[in-house]
């Protein structure tokens, strides 16, 4: 048997343990008569599974034959790769079009007298011949970034929207990536769409793989599961080591490949992607016990409450902080972050 487990970051892996409330809700949703959104946005930490999620629902929505799936990658051209694909993928199910586009790879007749405007145009009238063919395009964006390509993109996203244009899109990004894209004046509405935040995987759930997998007991698959707090990515890599040591609990061996793969597959990026006064709060908490009080940490690095609760509300939507809103304490949501933490000092 092949080790089900994956390293890879931004794939979906063989073993992984489904988001069906998520998904089911996203589809649904698509799939409505009159749907209540158009978009979601997938947020979350590195490795959290925002990409095994949009893989997922893209999956089963491309199972679909009125459902049309285009992928599109931030570092293109969006609106192009839009067109392209559409074309491409739609050849079959289109009556003759006569537009020009200039898109590498994709020549369509035009008539003599027409001239090329704008691929905006183009887009349109492929999408209105969609729709006639009651057919659904859904648009998948991987880690969103304020980028051109991204605004432009989504600036004629709005524009279907208001011209009831069969898309539909799915993003995944960094809560400050995705915060930096809608403070565009232009990408206000963003701030409309529908967000899903991912938190950490069902403990029972990645329990049961473990023990299927390994074929060891209740007890030591959650002693397993505990480490990885939830965490997708330290579900993955756990299971990964634990299968390739042929071994049936983990030992200190297996540890420290796990705590290593963590910090350099994944933290590393993560902390160098905090401001330093982010970087200041978190060192600040890695010096407390686990739930210590906002108080406590605030008064210890000498920080008012207005800045340490926009740092706090910042490290907590990047994925990084969990608190009980109810007591105002304060905890790490990633397996062992806080020794990592603590090694960064």
């Amino acid at each position: 048997m092949n080790n089900p487990f994956s390293l890879d970051f931004g794939t979906e892996p063989n073993l992984y343990i489904p988001r069906t409330e998520e998904q089911n809700k996203i589809i649904n949703t698509f799939n409505s008569e009159i749907p209540s959104t158009h978009m979601y946005l997938l947020l979350g930490a590195r490795g959290s599974g925002k990409t095994v999620l949009m893989t997922a629902v893209s999956h089963r929505l491309a199972e679909d034959k009125k459902w049309l799936h285009i992928d599109l990658n931030v570092e293109t051209d969006m609106l192009n790769s839009l067109a392209a694909n559409l074309y491409k993928k739609t050849q079959g199910k289109f009556p003759k079009v006569k537009f020009d586009v200039s898109i590498k790879g994709v020549s369509i007749s035009l008539d003599k007298d027409e001239k090329y405007s704008d691929i905006q145009l183009d887009i349109d009238s492929m999408l209105k011949t969609l729709a006639k063919h009651d057919i659904k395009v859904l648009i998948t964006i991987d880690e969103v970034i304020n980028s051109q390509n991204v605004r432009e993109f989504t600036t004629y996203y709005q524009h279907c929207l208001r011209e009831k244009l069969p898309v539909f899109v799915l993003m995944t990004g960094l809560y400050k990536n995705v915060r930096a894209l809608q403070n565009n004046r232009s990408q206000t509405f963003l701030k409309r769409a529908p967000k899903v935040s991912l938190s950490a995987l069902n403990m029972r759930r990645m329990a049961k793989q473990y023990e299927e997998i390994f074929g060891i007991g209740e007890a030591e698959s959650f002693k397993m599961a505990k480490l990885t707090d939830g965490y997708s990515y330290g579900f993955q890599i756990l299971g990964y080591y634990l299968f390739e040591s042929k071994k049936k609990a983990v030992d200190d061996k297996i540890l420290f490949e796990y705590k290593t793969s963590l910090e350099e597959s994944s933290y590393e990026k993560i902390w160098e992607e905090l401001s330093p006064a982010e970087q200041k709060v978190t060192e600040a908490i890695s010096g407390f016990e686990d739930n210590v009080s906002v108080k406590t940490v605030r008064e210890s690095i000498q920080m008012d409450s207005n800045n340490f609760s926009s740092y706090q509300s910042t490290l907590e939507n990047s994925g990084i902080l969990k608190s009980d809103g109810a007591y105002g304490r304060l905890c790490f949501a990633l397996p062992f972050f806080k020794e990592f933490v603590q090694h960064q000092i």
